[in-house]
């Protein structure tokens, strides 16, 4: 793709990213060590489903009805070494994958909700998305606090 990218391509690029990572917590979801575990990734994979629906119907009164509001940052996976995920990867290991697929989601809506600031809307519902994936983050971020370093 040259030059800049259209609305509808944002858009696309938005909810390919939606489902990839609900496919990646379906298929973390699978292979948990907990049925604890399980049920938080079945849970992230019910909730990127979800946003992936609101941005393929484009349902901006469901963004609109959101606040923005940060949430609060562990910021355990940014400073830990990126890990690459693999079917023997540990459960450490794919936590840290998937809080850093985490932040790069929340970068990219919150980088988006800025090239759309003429557009309150559009631009609202990407800080949206933008929170809710800082909040996976964080909720991937405590499991990771509490399973993790408890054992270390």
């Amino acid at each position: 793709m040259t030059g800049t990218p259209s609305y509808a391509d944002v858009i696309q690029l938005a909810i390919d990213n939606e489902q990839k990572a609900a496919d990646l917590y379906a298929g973390l979801a699978q292979s948990a060590e907990s049925p604890a575990a399980r049920t938080h990734f079945e849970q992230l994979a019910n909730m990127e489903r979800g946003h992936k629906m609101k941005l393929e119907t484009m349902d901006v009164q469901f963004f609109a009805d959101r606040d923005a509001k940060p949430p609060q940052d562990l910021k355990i996976s940014d400073y830990l070494v990126d890990v690459e995920l693999t079917p023997n990867a540990s459960y450490q290991d794919t936590l840290l994958y998937a809080a850093k697929c985490e932040k790069a989601a929340a970068e990219l809506y919150t980088d988006l909700s800025k090239v759309y600031e003429s557009n309150p809307e559009v631009s609202h519902m990407f800080q949206v998305l933008a929170q809710e994936e800082a909040h996976h983050k964080f909720t991937i971020e405590r499991e990771y606090d509490d399973k993790v370093y408890r054992e270390l």
